[in-house]
């Protein structure tokens, strides 16, 4: 037991080093690493004789190593690195990303007024054969920059969300598509204000391993940050949408906001064709089923994919989460959707200002078209702020469902609905769906076609 003890500082900081080398150093362990080096100086000899004689000093000690060890816990515990889910369909995931340019439109969040709107976009497929292949980080190879954008963006140091940037995916990089099993059909995600590509990429993963090929979207300037392929790096513009409190034009900002959103589906549209002439990258040539094109979009995202399906009839399928139509006029909600739509709306949202916009467009949907709440759900709970903190619905900042628990509900709510009307092959009806979870309620439900 005595060489146990003596070893047992020396076996510390072998682990430590080890950690370091296989993870690296995370700021919530600091205290940690520091009673690391402190049990080693005690252990000493020339410390423990020297210590014998100031008793009160080793008790102060002591106490001061155990609030090292509590502190280092409790940073652990609110900013935990959590592992993604496990998507559950038989495909293994690939993924990549690319910059696009619209040179149809310039860019008016830049101080650059000369510059062509520029957006990034990350893609999921079904992989032939990932051995070889190395998996990817959630936030990709600019997971630094992404977690101290969004630091930044929330109003924290830069460290503070350093941790989710050791976060992996289930994605592996770059390898084949899978072959033998035809096309795959196309969902374009499109996330909300101050969002970011990866805040879906559960989502993306989930649909992938399904057996579809997702995409995306980084809205520049309306995502907390964008680190392009190129190198530059961009962080949300907060004038794009100023405080609704003091500003008597609030909805031409927010109107003017959707239709940028929707600009950049609309560019990842008109991509899909150059990806599937092998233009782009060669290995999607002729893999992708440019008649079975679905949308999801949280917030805004949601409400520029409704404006993308109200003009554009490549889209064959809608799913809303919270979806801010509230900005687009009713002149233009008043022609309806002509394809299938399924709407999510959290708890936070059941009461606001969207509704009478909402519930006007549902009215006008000329298909099979349904609205369901997630009771205990806050407006972000449609997305991975799960994967941040614990805390977080003692902030407020979610509600007091579980993020995992709601995540899973969402995702059996999209991948039936996509199955069903890009398939033509659910395993579920969608109120198989709802009936299964005592927390969701049917809120509108049209399933006649007009």
């Amino acid at each position: 037991m005595a060489k146990l003890i003596k070893v047992l500082p020396w076996l510390s900081l072998l682990l430590l080093i080890i950690h370091a080398f296989i993870e690296g150093m995370r700021w919530q362990l600091n205290t940690l690493y520091i009673l690391v080096i402190l049990h080693i100086f005690l252990s000493s000899k020339l410390f423990n004789q020297w210590i014998i004689e100031h008793l009160r000093l080793k008790k102060a000690i002591s106490v001061l190593m155990i609030l090292f060890f509590v502190i280092s816990l409790l940073f652990t515990y609110a900013f935990p690195v959590y592992k993604m889910p496990v998507p559950d369909g038989k495909y293994e995931v690939g993924t990549v990303s690319f910059d696009l340019i619209d040179k149809n439109r310039q860019e008016i969040y830049s101080e650059n007024d000369s510059s062509n709107r520029k957006i990034k976009i990350q893609m999921w497929y079904p992989a032939q054969d990932v051995q070889g292949y190395n998996l990817v980080p959630w936030l990709e190879k600019d997971a630094p920059s992404v977690a101290e954008g969004v630091a930044k963006m929330m109003g924290f140091p830069d460290f503070v969300l350093s941790h989710t940037a050791l976060v992996m995916s289930n994605s592996y990089e770059n390898p084949p598509i899978f072959e033998g099993e035809g096309v795959w059909p196309v969902v374009i995600i499109s996330h909300g204000w101050t969002g970011f590509r990866n805040v879906h990429a559960d989502v993306a993963e989930l649909l992938a391993s399904h057996g579809y090929l997702a995409i995306s979207i980084d809205h520049t300037y309306g995502s907390a940050v964008t680190a392009f392929n190129d190198g530059e790096i961009t962080y949300v513009n907060e004038d794009a949408l100023p405080e609704r409190e003091i500003t008597p034009n609030y909805l031409e900002y927010a109107n003017t906001l959707v239709n940028t959103f929707a600009g950049d589906i609309n560019l990842t549209l008109n991509q899909l064709e150059e990806f599937n002439e092998g233009k782009v990258d060669e290995k999607f040539k002729g893999k992708l089923d440019l008649s079975n094109i679905g949308l999801i979009g949280h917030s805004t995202g949601g409400g520029a994919s409704v404006a993308t399906a109200l003009d554009d009839d490549r889209v064959k399928a809608l799913l809303g989460m919270d979806a801010w139509v509230e900005p687009i006029q009713k002149n233009k909600l008043k022609a309806g959707l002509q394809i299938p739509s399924l709407f999510l709306r959290s708890h936070e949202w059941e009461e606001g200002l969207n509704n009478e916009n909402l519930f006007f467009l549902l009215d006008e949907n000329r298909r099979p078209t349904e609205l369901f709440q997630i009771n205990n759900t806050g407006h972000q709970d449609f997305s991975m702020i799960y994967m941040y903190s614990p805390l977080s619905k003692y902030f407020h900042i979610t509600g007091e469902l579980d993020g995992r628990e709601g995540a899973k509900i969402q995702h059996e709510f999209i991948l039936n609905f996509f199955d069903l009307h890009l398939k033509n092959s659910a395993k579920k009806s969608i109120d198989d769906v709802a009936n299964e979870y005592d927390v969701v309620n049917k809120i509108y439900s049209k399933t006649t076609n007009e």
